[in-house]
């Protein structure tokens, strides 16, 4: 399952090209995600102030903007990039905040944005990331990913190795 999340800065003037965030939400993430909401209701039964547990995340979330202007160079990756402008709309990703894409959905290299301190925020029915774009003094924090969403996802099928 293929996921776009809404971005929030903690800078209300600047996002650093980190508007959305798209994740493969692959059985192996949902699991490993149901995994670290169980652990964290553990000692949350213990301790009813404890609120969220991070865990470092490389990679898991790749941030973009789908209104960054696209390299002159590639004709066809300015021609995709607004086709990702246009598939947000119609999926309506500024009033759900978390939406399901299809295959075809392809963020362009122009409109990728750098980040470290990646991590999974793990809360008692969701997860979200988080992290530093580069050169920045600030958070940026995805949109939370449903207990739902994560149970479906790590109950899809395996997708089958490609026999040569």
């Amino acid at each position: 399952m293929r996921i776009v999340l809404r971005v929030t800065s903690s800078n209300e003037h600047c996002n650093r090209g980190c508007e959305f965030a798209h994740v493969d939400l692959t059985p192996e993430l949902g699991a490993l995600a149901l995994r670290r909401i169980a652990t964290l209701r553990q000692p949350k039964a213990l301790d009813p102030d404890l609120d969220e547990v991070y865990y470092w995340a490389n990679g898991l979330a790749s941030y973009f903007d789908s209104w960054a202007e696209s390299s002159i160079e590639d004709k066809e990756a300015e021609d995709m990039g607004v086709a990702v402008e246009e598939m947000l709309a119609e999926l309506e990703i500024q009033q759900k905040e978390v939406v399901r894409i299809p295959e075809s959905f392809v963020v362009i290299p122009s409109q990728s944005a750098a980040v470290e301190c990646e991590q999974m925020i793990v809360q008692r029915d969701s997860i979200a990331f988080t992290a530093i774009p580069k050169h920045a003094s600030f958070r940026v924090e995805t949109a939370e990913v449903p207990l739902t969403m994560l149970e479906a996802a790590a109950a899809a099928p395996h997708a089958s190795p490609v026999s040569r």
